[in-house]
């Protein structure tokens, strides 16, 4: 071979490596950065709202606190009535399928010890990953610019999405539906 076409294929392998250390810098500033304030919408206070679960390790919260405890068991919350999802159930993985968490205020869901929901053992869950919040009444998903993204009924969640009762949202390898 000649000495350019040696010199072209340097130029290209090298230009391929700064191509890929730029990616692997994204990675990692896109995972650390703390995602953009968002304006709150307001929310219509619920007749649960100060039931709120903390971690992904209690158990599932009560319906209210007007709801007489059940014998012996834990009250699920109530499943989402005329359209409008009332709660979120874990099916994956299976150790933490059936729990659920009522949709009062804002739920979180990410690594982070603060989060809603934290999910600890997935490496494709970003430190604050989504929020569940109120709209006018009706629940919306947002992916809070995680890195692996968000896939609300094996679509690539975009902004805002309506959850409708039946719908599978899916993080890493995390997935939950709306009842």
């Amino acid at each position: 071979m000649s000495d350019q076409v040696l010199n072209v294929l340097k130029l290209t392998l090298l230009g391929l490596i700064y191509l890929f250390f730029a990616r692997v810098l994204w990675a990692v500033w896109s995972e650390v950065r703390t995602p953009k304030a968002r304006p709150m919408t307001p929310t219509r206070p619920t007749a649960n709202a100060g039931a709120r679960q903390t971690s992904a390790a209690t158990a599932p919260m009560p319906r209210g606190a007007a709801a007489a405890p059940a014998r012996g068991k834990q009250q699920r919350p109530a499943k989402g009535r005329r359209g409008r999802a009332a709660r979120l159930v874990i099916l994956e993985p299976r150790h933490r399928r059936g729990m659920a968490i009522a949709l009062t205020g804002e739920i979180t869901l990410g690594r982070d010890e603060k989060c809603t929901i934290s999910i600890q053992d997935d490496s494709y869950v970003s430190q604050l990953h989504l929020r569940v919040y109120d709209y006018d009444g009706q629940p919306m998903v947002e992916d809070l610019g995680s890195t692996n993204g968000t896939f609300h009924n094996g679509n690539r969640l975009r902004g805002s999405k309506l959850l409708q009762p039946g719908d599978r949202i899916q993080v890493g390898t995390t997935v939950i539906e709306a009842q």
